[in-house]
């Protein structure tokens, strides 16, 4: 059964009534290939046969129905009246009623159909009217209906013989069924005169998806997934013969009609339609071709005039093949543009396209659209296509795409914008190593060990000391030390020529600041370096300045060295870290400067507030630019953060997120710091297991290395190794004090191995290292390093000193944004002193059951309520806000911007992200959505009159 053909089979089943009852017609089936001309012919031969011819009132029973069949092909055009006798000869031989329609004007054309097909002899006017007359004398007897199938393509004496008869059929019962082919040229007038005298032309319409459903259970046996149908109608358009190609290559190739499958489905284009399609691209005239082959490489959206210019042809030439495309239904309209049909039609046009003609129309297609003005992304797909040679303005239009790529987020299609040009441009050029450098700015972002290659390679190419300085700046200072360390001594020579270059004094300055910084964090395992950075920091000044992006990088760079060697207290490299923040913009380019080594500095110094939002801003912009280097070591300063909130499910997230997101080949130093770290704290060493090989095995990064000694030593412990844990901690000392890695936070190996002795029962060692901690720790003056060093000499020495050491350590943690260490040191606190002082001993765990909530901490949390028994603990007492939290926390619940806030209140915007987080923890919500509820449910949202905090509460940005 045909599906979508009942309007165009009625309408012929009224024309066989008619005709049966003298009433003759000619019908016309017109269409593109494809779209089932000849199944809607073969079915109106099928009614035909079975027409019901019963009596009528008054008269005698109608005759039967005498169908012939002929179908046209183009070889056979040369063939007279060749599908003349494809429709009568059947008849003649079947001998029935032969004698008597062959009789009189008609004898003549039964010797023509019985002689020689291959004769000859051409048809004359007599052979003409002979078979008109045969077929009328078949008339009285039978109705005859003739089928001739690509009509088109009938012989011109067939087409003459065809004319004459149809200008009789109206009186005779007689009818005549045909397809034609839209958009093929021998359908076009006047080539088919006999079209012009139908009185039914039936164009049968494109299937819908209920039908391809239809066709789906037919041809494959089984239902079709409603999202494999959609795909199926989206790539045969609901061709008929398009559809039943790929059906049958699904079915060849075993796919199933399920959804999993319709991706693979939409990529598949059949042989046999394949051929088809080149048979009716072929029979074409040329322009129609160059306009097929102009819309391939135009590809999608092509502007028609465009598409006429690249194709080389005029208005009318254009237009007409256009109008044969779309006829053929190869090309579709989009919007006021054109496009190919398919993949199929993509495929068959690429397949006949000789590859100097390709390139030669792509870079053909580049320049038309860059002297039109489109997008450089577009021109540069052109070039991309061409494997020729490019030069000049070709060049050009790459670099000018590679940077709208950046702009949009996309680094990894500028990168192979920059790469197609590399590939033209002379190998020991200064423009050669200019690409490189570019390349590299691009690739930091994704691929940063390419990016130092490609440095690598330029920096013999450069000019001059300048060049040489930028394109080494170009480097990201937190990819993996095996690379950086191979251009060491590229910088300090560079360092060193800086001074003789030419160039504006400023510009000068800043490269100078930048080098040293690169070249000190090079150095940073150099015990001389590590010495000189607290004499380098005090030769800046007591407030060095901020305002010049270098000065920034090197006082990180500075600041970095003197926290992780603990060569200045915390409360110092806070001050210096807090400055630096303050004049960063928050954003994604930070990272491939000094700027990420800041977090660390303030995680090691538990200075973290609004540090949290600052690093949300910037990861924000990070994806914005679809960078993942700039995103993963956003994400890894993230997880310290979190980690030194004590937020240890967070701060997973955030490093397992950070590892995937560059791949652990390519993660950054900092990224497989954080991870270390991350594992050390949470217990957790399958975090380190991603990490690949090389960096897992011993290597040039000593402080990495020692880490990871570090976090075997947990491993051990985790598995009932104390001996083998312990001295896993002690060499993880010694490898990190040999790196100049001596702070007590950064480096706590000390506190592993004292805790691990302690729980082995070797009291005497455990103190020892306990109390060296300690010193160091107080030395230092981090309060969170100092909480857990105090809480841990309580555990080792016990006894009368322990209440002593962890009511220091709860009140030093008081001022510290660690909030699992707190909430556990109130809870070790409260079950030291319960059995002395109850109430201290209460106070203590609602404490810490409240900042336990806070941060996660779950186990601490139902510890501390089963110590102050069922229904002692209620909801939590939130904390108090200042009037400035108050006012800062009531406006940001409006919706008011940090920025906006801050310039309402004359205050720096690093003074309102302090006061916020100050309020998510004393109102223990995770951020903007909770704090207006949370401020209800407090009863602090005031009248919109309230007077504001007195100026002092809230400190202007600049002030002491």
């Amino acid at each position: 059964m045909l599906l979508e053909r009942q309007n165009e089979l009625k309408v012929a089943a009224e024309a066989l009534r008619r005709a049966a009852h003298g009433n003759g017609s000619l019908v016309v089936i017109s269409g593109p290939p494809g779209v089932g001309k000849s199944a809607v012919l073969s079915e109106i031969g099928e009614l035909a046969g079975h027409l019901s011819n019963g009596p009528t009132t008054g008269s005698a029973a109608l005759p039967r129905p005498l169908v012939m069949r002929a179908y046209a092909a183009p070889a056979e055009r040369s063939f007279a009246l060749g599908v003349t006798r494809q429709l009568l000869e059947p008849v003649v031989k079947s001998g029935t009623f032969v004698t008597r329609w062959g009789s009189g004007p008609a004898r003549p054309a039964l010797a023509f159909l019985q002689g020689d097909p291959e004769s000859p002899r051409q048809h004359t006017a007599t052979t003409v009217r002979a078979l008109l007359s045969l077929v009328e004398n078949m008339s009285q007897d039978r109705t005859p209906v003739l089928l001739v199938d690509d009509l088109h393509w009938a012989d011109e004496g067939t087409l003459d013989w065809l004319d004459q008869l149809v200008q009789q059929v109206p009186h005779r019962r007689i009818l005549v069924a045909a397809t034609v082919c839209e958009g093929e040229p021998a359908a076009e007038p006047p080539g088919v005169r006999p079209v012009a005298a139908a009185e039914h032309t039936l164009f049968p319409a494109l299937l819908g998806p209920a039908s391809v459903d239809a066709l789906i259970l037919q041809r494959l046996g089984v239902p079709g997934d409603a999202e494999f149908t959609a795909v199926c109608h989206d790539a045969t358009r609901g061709n008929p013969l398009h559809l039943v190609s790929l059906l049958q290559e699904c079915r060849s190739r075993g796919i199933a009609p399920v959804a999993d499958r319709a991706s693979e489905v939409a990529t598949l284009v059949p042989p046999a339609l394949r051929r088809r399609l080149m048979l009716s691209l072929q029979e074409q005239p040329p322009s129609v071709l160059a306009v097929a082959r102009a819309l391939q490489v135009l590809g999608d959206g092509a502007d028609p005039q465009v598409v006429g210019e690249l194709a080389g042809l005029d208005r009318v030439d254009r237009e007409a093949g256009l109008w044969r495309l779309r006829r053929l239904t190869l090309a579709v309209p989009e919007g006021k543009a054109l496009r190919l049909a398919h993949r199929a039609v993509h495929q068959v046009i690429e397949d006949a396209m000789p590859p100097g003609e390709r390139n030669r129309l792509h870079l053909r297609a580049a320049a038309l659209l860059r002297y039109r003005g489109s997008t450089p992304e577009r021109v540069a797909g052109h070039l991309l296509a061409s494997t020729v040679a490019l030069e000049g303005d070709s060049l050009v239009a790459l670099r000018h795409a590679a940077e709208a790529a950046v702009l949009r987020g996309a680094p990894e299609t500028a990168a192979r914008y920059l790469r197609r040009a590399l590939l033209d441009v002379p190998p020991h050029s200064e423009a050669r190593a200019v690409l490189l450098v570019e390349l590299a700015a691009v690739e930091r972002s994704f691929a940063p060990s390419v990016a130092v290659r490609h440095i690598t390679q330029a920096l013999s190419l450069l000019p001059d000391a300048r060049a040489r300085a930028r394109a080494l700046l170009t480097i990201t200072p937190t990819a993996t030390g095996a690379t950086l360390l191979s251009l060491g001594d590229a910088m300090r020579q560079t360092a060193r020529e800086l001074p003789a270059a030419e160039m504006p004094p400023d510009e000068r300055r800043l490269l100078e600041l930048r080098l040293e910084a690169r070249v000190h964090l090079l150095c940073e395992l150099d015990p001389s370096v590590i010495a000189s950075a607290a004499e380098r920091l005090a030769g800046l000044g007591g407030r060095p300045a901020m305002t010049h992006p270098g000065q920034r990088e090197l006082l990180t760079a500075l600041t970095y060295t003197a926290t992780v060697s603990a060569t200045l207290p915390a409360s110092e490299v806070r001050a210096l870290a807090g400055r630096i923040l303050e004049h960063e913009p928050a954003c994604a380019a930070h990272v491939h400067t000094m700027l990420p080594l800041v977090v660390p500095v303030a995680v090691t110094a538990d200075s973290v507030t609004g540090l949290m939002s600052w690093l949300d801003t910037a990861l924000a912009d990070a994806e914005r630019r679809g960078g993942r280097l700039e995103q993963s070591v956003v994400l890894s300063e993230q997880a310290l953060v979190l980690l030194a909130q004590g937020r240890l499910t967070d701060a997973r997230e955030r490093a397992v997120r950070a590892l995937a997101v560059s791949g652990p080949e390519e993660a950054s130093t900092l990224s497989l710091i954080a991870s270390a770290m991350v594992a050390l704290r949470t217990r957790e060493v399958d975090l380190v297991e991603a990490l690949p090989e090389r960096v897992r095995g011993v290597h040039e990064n000593c402080v990495l290395a020692g880490l990871l000694t570090m976090v075997r030593g947990v491993q051990a412990e985790r598995r009932h190794e104390p001996a083998m844990a312990v001295e896993h901690f002690l060499d993880a000392e010694y490898v990190l004090d040999r790196a100049g890695w001596r702070n007590p936070v950064m480096a706590p190996s000390a506190y592993w191995a004292a805790r691990t002795l302690h729980r082995m029962g070797e009291s005497e060692r455990a103190e020892q290292l306990s109390e060296r901690h300690l010193e160091q720790a107080r030395a230092w003056g981090a309060p969170s390093g100092l909480g857990r060093a105090l809480a841990l000499h309580a555990t080792v020495t016990g006894g009368s000193s322990a209440p002593r050491l962890l009511r220091e350590a709860a009140g030093v943690l008081e001022t510290s944004g660690d909030l699992l260490t707190r909430a556990s040191v109130l809870l070790r606190l409260a079950e030291v002193v319960a059995p002395r002082h109850a109430a201290e001993a209460e106070a203590a765990l609602r404490t810490s059951y409240e900042v336990a909530l806070e941060c996660g901490a779950a186990r601490i949390a139902a510890r501390a309520q089963e110590l102050l028994g069922p229904g002692a603990v209620g909801v939590p007492t939130r904390g108090r806000l200042t009037s400035a939290e108050r006012m800062v926390a009531q406006m940001a619940a409006e919706g008011l911007t940090n920025q906006v806030i801050a310039d309402a209140l004359g205050v720096s915007r690093r003074a309102v992200e302090k006061h916020l987080t100050n309020c998510y923890r004393k109102m223990s919500t995770s951020g903007r959505p909770g704090l207006a509820s949370a401020l209800e449910a407090a009863g602090l949202f005031g009248p919109a009159d309230a007077p504001a905090p007195p100026a002092e509460t809230i400190r202007p940005q600049g002030a002491a």
